[in-house]
């Protein structure tokens, strides 16, 4: 059995939990255990979640099912019981996700803990010129050439002084008063951002699930999947989901994209405000989604670091043990957001 600890002093949560998907500091949780304070949220390969209790690279990870803590730590409250259970519901624990769903389950923490790390945000950033340049380009429109460090200094401290006449031609053509202008700057920023990281976080996992389709492939060929109509049915349903979930996402950005091109085109406070409100009503499905498929394509690739490791069974095992699990899930999610999106829903092959 497991005892609490003296009362350690609250750790800030680090700016790798914080950029992260797949997993959650409770130190920035309002728990009254001293000992899950330094615990974590982490989803499995089978997309469920569990609590983290300690992490080397020389001991691996100590982890048990949230509904095992009061069995280790009995002096856990019936409330803090209550907020892990919650926060174990959940899909994803990116910070953009966390923002609304944290709300809704009344948990109160400290915004500052709902950012991405400046390290984050300055890469992103860096690589987001195509939904910047348009904004700064159709506002101003006078020709010169837009570089990233005056943008990067617009949209973290406008200085009102300096760019007085911009400023006026902005509210001119937004309708948005002067003084509100850093503010619409800054949630433009932050919109843009999120995109920026849902479609960065997308993009990592495309080498492993490109791999991974050769790897499928060569496995169907062998006779214990040829001979076996139910490892053969679990390879195409695996196949079919992840290839619909990757192409949905796709689809899901894309129509994004649109948007910010839409409001490019007319920019008022009506236009930013429907902008703002189909992305970030898409921020929990889109964790949910990238989460699960970056979990899975992490620990398949861990499992398998490259196409010759593990016999067919062992293969045949790690799809119908780790990989299927969840996806249909994942699905469900998707579906129901391509159909507030107004796209229609895409079914596996099962």
């Amino acid at each position: 059995m497991m005892t609490e600890p003296p009362n350690p002093p609250d750790k800030p949560t680090s700016p790798s939990d914080r950029d992260a998907m797949d997993r959650l500091s409770l130190s920035m949780i309002p728990l009254d255990s001293s000992a899950l304070k330094s615990a974590k949220l982490v989803k499995n390969a089978q997309l469920e979640t569990m609590v983290e209790l300690h992490s080397d690279k020389s001991s691996g990870s100590l982890q048990i099912r949230p509904e095992d803590i009061q069995a280790s730590f009995p002096a856990t409250s019936a409330q803090d019981l209550a907020v892990i259970g919650k926060l174990s519901s959940l899909h994803s624990y990116d910070v953009y996700s966390l923002r609304s769903t944290l709300s809704k389950l009344g948990i109160e923490v400290d915004k500052s803990q709902l950012e991405l790390s400046e390290t984050t945000k300055e890469r992103l950033e860096k690589n987001s010129m195509e939904f910047v340049r348009p904004l700064i380009a159709n506002l101003f429109g006078d020709g010169g050439e837009v570089d990233k460090d005056t943008l990067t200094r617009l949209f973290r401290d406008p200085d009102v002084t300096k760019v007085q006449q911009r400023l006026k031609i902005m509210s001119q053509k937004t309708g948005i008063p002067v003084a509100e202008i850093p503010a619409f700057l800054q949630s433009y920023r932050d919109i843009f951002l999120s995109t920026t990281y849902y479609r960065d976080c997308f993009d990592s996992i495309a080498p492993d699930l490109n791999r991974f389709w050769l790897w499928l492939g060569e496995l169907k060929g062998h006779r214990e999947v040829t001979g076996s109509p139910a490892a053969n049915a679990s390879c195409n349903n695996v196949a079919a989901l992840l290839r619909n979930l990757f192409t949905s996402t796709r689809d899901r950005m894309n129509k994004f994209k649109s948007s910010f091109e839409s409001f490019w085109r007319d920019m008022n406070p009506t236009s930013f405000g429907r902008l703002r409100a189909q992305i970030e009503d898409n921020h929990d499905t889109m964790g949910a989604v990238l989460c699960g498929l970056g979990v899975k394509m992490r620990n398949w690739s861990a499992a398998f670091p490259d196409n010759n490791a593990g016999s067919p069974s062992t293969r045949i095992a790690y799809i119908t043990s780790e990989l299927e699990p969840g996806l249909d899930q994942l699905m469900a999610i998707e579906n129901d957001a391509r159909v507030k999106l107004g796209l229609p829903k895409l079914r596996s092959q099962r």
